[in-house]
């Protein structure tokens, strides 16, 4: 039997579980502090101001849980042609159009800029997500994944043990619901980049999703993913990023190498799909290795295959970020 709004617990604030009243009770907090001075002018305004910006969460949040199941149906029935463009999880609105074809786009509902990166023998696609989506991601980790603590570090490479706070933890995709709807928005971008890369439709399935909280020190070493099945794709979210890091220089502006650059990529993701490097480009070879400067609200997905590590950094702050693996079932042959 296909599930309703009604039998989702997250809605309304005042009922379900205490795990929901927590959520709610983040949510109304970070309002009052970003809201502080409206308080102190017209308490009365504020608080109405503060329901208004609740229903609205209400709202969105309702119609979020029922348009995934309305696509989720629609999809089944091979029948997404016909779904309503107002659907959050329809194409247009999800992954940058219909027609999959165009480089960088603007999500209408969604707002979401995708951008398709090409490098010699790799694609990477990157994805800016709006200040929203971030910060409820964040509050969901901070209030349900740190809390539920569930170590998923034996299944990773990562060095991450510098601080009490380093931690690689399980995101739940299927028994929780923002990790259920968020990876049913990564399932539509690794469609989006089959599309955009092979001009093939396919049936992607998120495999495993977990977030890593790295401290000073912490690092990940040279490594690839795999996926359940052949072909996959595997992402990074930025969720947080150090100041320290943030200061930076970003690499895709102005980087000739790490000579005479010291501490310049301190937190930064590096790509590897070949032998040679930044300086070889004045040789007429093609670099291949790529540095990724964190920038909270971006996501980069790229092919499992591809090596990549995480540089350690130094100083005060937590570096946070999500990741996610994916399979990739092609509906026709490649």
């Amino acid at each position: 039997m296909t599930k309703r709004v009604e039998d989702y617990e997250l809605f309304p604030e005042d009922e379900g579980s205490e795990k929901n009243k927590i959520l709610w009770d983040k949510w109304r907090a970070r309002w009052k502090s970003k809201n502080k001075n409206l308080f102190e002018i017209d308490p009365s305004a504020a608080l109405a101001e503060l329901q208004n910006y609740m229903d609205d969460k209400r709202r969105r949040k309702l119609k979020q849980v029922d348009d995934r199941i309305e696509h989720d149906e629609f999809e089944a029935a091979g029948k997404l042609g016909e779904l309503d463009e107002d659907n959050f999880f329809h194409p247009k609105n999800q992954v940058g159009g219909a027609s999959y074809d165009s480089v960088e786009t603007e999500v209408k509902n969604g707002g979401m800029k995708i951008n398709m990166r090409p490098q010699l023998a790799v694609n990477i696609m990157k994805v800016e997500f709006p200040e929203e989506i971030t910060t409820e991601l964040n509050d969901h980790v901070d209030t349900v994944i740190i809390p539920n603590n569930k170590d998923f570090s034996k299944g990773l490479v990562g060095q991450i043990n510098r601080n009490d706070k380093s931690k690689q933890l399980t995101f739940p995709h299927e028994d929780d619901n923002v990790g259920l709807m968020f990876s049913g928005v990564l399932e539509s971008l690794a469609r989006q980049y089959i599309q955009s890369t092979l001009h093939k439709d396919c049936t992607p399935s998120v495999d495993s999703m977990w977030t890593v909280h790295s401290y000073e020190g912490d690092y990940n070493p040279l490594h690839d993913h795999g996926t359940k099945s052949d072909m996959g794709l595997s992402c990074i979210f930025y969720m947080k990023v150090p100041e320290q890091i943030s200061e930076l220089g970003d690499p895709d502006e102005e980087f000739e190498g790490l000579n005479h650059a010291s501490g310049a990529t301190d937190g930064f993701t590096y790509f590897q799909w070949g032998l040679n490097g930044h300086r070889d480009v004045n040789m007429l070879r093609p670099v291949t290795e790529s540095y990724v400067k964190p920038v909270v609200g971006t996501l980069i997905m790229f092919p499992s295959w591809l090596r990549h590590s995480v540089n350690p950094f130094f100083g005060e702050g937590e570096r946070r970020t999500f990741s996610a693996n994916v399979s990739i079932n092609p509906i026709e042959k490649v």
